[in-house]
């Protein structure tokens, strides 16, 4: 029995991602593959409806969103102990930037975030 639930919803140019369950190390791995191959460059990943972070998930995660350079990626839903998560490894979600647009101390364009 699969510990998560993805769901793709399209609505104009922006893949909406919808997680539910126990996200986890095989879920984000899952999620992450999903959005390396996606074709639209605005992403909302909403884990309002996650009943269980573990950690590993959101390392997983984080590694994934650093890698969209030229995507735009909102997360809503993320509570505060993930939110510190994401900082430790790299992702700022309260900054929201443009892909194009490079954070000055960064070496590597910043991932645009936002938290709901």
């Amino acid at each position: 029995m699969p510990g998560c639930s993805l769901e793709r919803e399209v609505v104009g140019s922006t893949a909406f991602y919808r997680i539910s369950g126990r996200f986890e190390g095989a879920c984000a791995w899952d999620l992450s593959k999903r959005l390396e191959k996606e074709p639209l460059g605005e992403l909302v990943l909403d884990f309002s409806q996650v009943s269980d972070f573990v950690d590993y998930g959101i390392a997983v995660m984080a590694n994934a969103l650093l890698a969209l350079r030229h995507k735009t990626v909102h997360l809503m839903g993320v509570r505060q102990h993930q939110l510190r998560l994401f900082k430790y490894f790299g992702v700022d979600p309260d900054q929201l930037l443009h892909p194009e647009e490079v954070h000055p101390d960064a070496e590597e364009p910043v991932v645009a975030s936002e938290v709901a």
